[in-house]
């Protein structure tokens, strides 16, 4: 087996002195550990009791045998009733619906069920009935921004959308854009995210047919979704973003470029994004451009570490 110590770092810094470029190449998955940790606490206040279930024919729970007991809202409930006793399902889906097919009162309507929690599903059938990332991404925007400003308070918990195998030939470069929209659009308002999308990964064996999960894809998703409710919400001071398509990453102005070699999944997870630094995860090699913020004479430090825990060289751009 081959160690991280082969690895090379190298670093330099645009002609312009409030950009940084930081290039990591790496020959086996390495870790880039933030200077500091900063992070909210991960504590719902009080517990859960209604939660909403917003969806398509996924969270109607078309793939599974019996929707009462398999589906994933009903099993992601059920788990969370071992921690919140009270937790009820109340599920909207509909089966092939897109979110750009809603009214305009679409988030009235959700808010009339007067939810304690909300989990988003949206997004494969906007593919499906042709709408565009740009059309797609505006009206999830626009639902997050209106039931957040209905209840600033409430735990609301975005899922990214699953590998979508009725279009081999695009190799989900449409889901890949939609789902780091939606994690910027969580960081944006707050909310927590349910890494759907890497829980099933592209495992046929969790798929009844080419889209949707059978008992055990919605199981995996359930408890991706537990784990979004156990976490906390993604905001300016909990940035972090995972991908596994794509060659040019945009996420709340920082631009991240893998150098893929084929069209393959390969996942990549950047946490703690800050002034400082950030913690980066990844098996091929990136480079990483920040926003233009910062100011000359600021250490931006990326100490790598390799999975097995070895140390290597750290880099300070000044």
């Amino acid at each position: 087996m081959r160690k991280c110590l082969a690895s090379r770092i190298l670093s330099s810094i645009l002609p312009h002195p409030m950009h940084k470029i930081v290039i990591l190449l790496l020959s086996l998955l390495a870790t880039s550990t933030l200077l500091a940790q900063n992070g909210n606490s991960t504590n719902i206040n009080g517990s859960l009791g209604r939660i909403v279930f917003i969806g398509d024919s996924i969270s109607a729970g078309v793939g599974v045998d019996d929707r009462s007991v398999f589906r994933y809202s009903t099993v992601a409930t059920r788990l969370l009733k071992q921690r919140h006793p009270g937790a009820l399902e109340i599920n909207l889906a509909q089966s092939g619906r897109a979110l750009c097919q809603q009214g305009s009162a679409y988030a009235q309507d959700i808010l009339k069920h007067n939810p304690d929690a909300l989990v988003v599903q949206w997004g494969v059938n906007d593919q499906y009935w042709g709408y565009s990332l740009a059309q797609f991404v505006a009206r999830y925007d626009e639902l997050v921004r209106t039931v957040r400003a209905a209840k600033p308070g409430m735990p609301l918990v975005l899922t990214t959308l699953v590998a979508d195998f009725r279009w081999p030939e695009n190799m989900d470069l449409w889901i890949g854009g939609a789902n780091i929209a939606i994690q910027e659009i969580a960081a944006r308002y707050r909310c927590r995210v349910a890494y759907v999308h890497r829980a099933i990964d592209h495992n046929k064996d969790f798929y009844a047919d080419t889209i949707h999960p059978n008992a055990a894809g919605a199981e995996q998703m359930a408890k991706a979704i537990v784990a979004a409710f156990e976490a906390p919400p993604l905001s300016s001071e909990n940035l972090s973003v995972q991908f596994d398509q794509g060659r040019e990453i945009r996420f709340m102005r920082y631009v991240f470029i893998p150098q893929r070699d084929g069209i393959e999944p390969q996942w990549i997870r950047v946490a703690t994004l800050s002034e400082n630094g950030m913690r980066i995860e990844t098996p091929i090699p990136i480079a990483v451009r920040t926003p233009a913020t910062y100011s000359t004479g600021q250490t931006y430090r990326v100490t790598t570490v390799s999975y097995t825990h070895l140390t290597l060289p750290t880099i300070y751009s000044v």
